[in-house]
């Protein structure tokens, strides 16, 4: 699949069928705008919704963030889905409740049709899987090597608990997590979600502590359910200055080290080896793109 990977710091849930969160959601400053067709509409709401899905991608994206769609899982509904959401604005499709690698790849011919009828590139919309049950959670490395589209995995944690009857909790959680996001970087896909659980965005201290953790764990960015969170995920999914300072000392040091013949070399009385020095590059990199992405955004926000 052609393209670096995208900085998705913060994802921002948006009901697509509210014209007031439509309205503003160019305005929060996320990283990228999930119009939602799935369970933030009700039933009776979806074609409806659906039918907005062309002009609110135009309108949540016009601050410079990617505009993802998340459809529905029963395939009638996503059919339709798929053929409304694949578009110039939209850069990917959330796909809930994925339990095989079979259901990928169903959407990811489905959206090649969409993109050839519509002129555009062929890979151009990629694909996030959620994972929302047991069955799912055992196939995983199977779904996260399903296509070249697939560019992240995350679990539905309310789903995900309930079909398993387990609580909601970060220790129940904790393990199921962590092998997600190991799955998804053995697959060079990118890991989304939150170590901890909350669906209170109240305690802003909490969550921020709760992402800052997250991000050591291996995430690369959450969603979010509410505008106030997404400052907090930027910060969090961010590299801190202390960081890029001193990942740069530590690639300089490789560099000063390698001229020298060495494999490993000292720094502030720790050994520095070549784990370590690609940690540190990566700290680099995110933080170039992080700043790359903010300039690209700046003229229209």
């Amino acid at each position: 699949m052609s393209g670096t990977r995208p900085v998705w710091r913060s994802l921002l849930y948006v009901p697509t069928h509210v014209e007031k969160f439509v309205a503003s959601a160019h305005m929060r400053g996320a990283d990228a705008i999930i119009l939602d067709l799935e369970d933030a509409v009700p039933p009776a709401e979806k074609a409806a919704a659906r039918d907005l899905v062309a002009q609110a991608s135009a309108r949540v994206g016009q601050g410079g963030a990617d505009v993802l769609v998340r459809i529905n899982g029963a395939a009638e509904l996503a059919d339709a889905d798929i053929d409304a959401a694949v578009g110039q604005a939209v850069s990917a499709l959330y796909l809930p409740k994925v339990e095989s690698a079979a259901d990928v790849r169903r959407v990811a011919d489905r959206v090649a049709a969409a993109e050839a009828r519509a002129g555009l590139a062929q890979g151009q919309t990629r694909l996030v899987a959620l994972i929302e049950s047991a069955r799912g959670w055992l196939r995983m490395d199977e779904i996260a090597g399903a296509s070249p589209r697939l560019v992240a995995l995350s679990i539905g944690s309310e789903d995900f608990c309930a079909d398993i009857g387990m609580e909601p909790s970060e220790e129940a959680l904790l393990g199921p997590k962590q092998q997600l996001i190991i799955t998804a970087k053995a697959n060079g896909l990118m890991a989304f979600g939150l170590v901890g659980v909350s669906t209170s965005f109240a305690d802003s201290e909490a969550y921020l502590a709760m992402a800052r953790r997250s991000r050591r764990f291996g995430y690369d960015g959450s969603s979010a359910i509410h505008p106030s969170q997404v400052p907090m995920l930027n910060e969090a999914f961010s590299p801190t200055p202390d960081e890029i300072a001193q990942a740069r000392r530590i690639v300089e040091g490789s560099d000063a080290a390698e001229r020298e013949g060495k494999g490993a070399f000292a720094l502030d009385g720790r050994m520095i080896d070549a784990p370590i020095v690609a940690r540190a590059q990566a700290l680099l990199d995110r933080a170039d793109a992080i700043v790359a992405r903010a300039q690209a955004s700046s003229p229209s926000r």
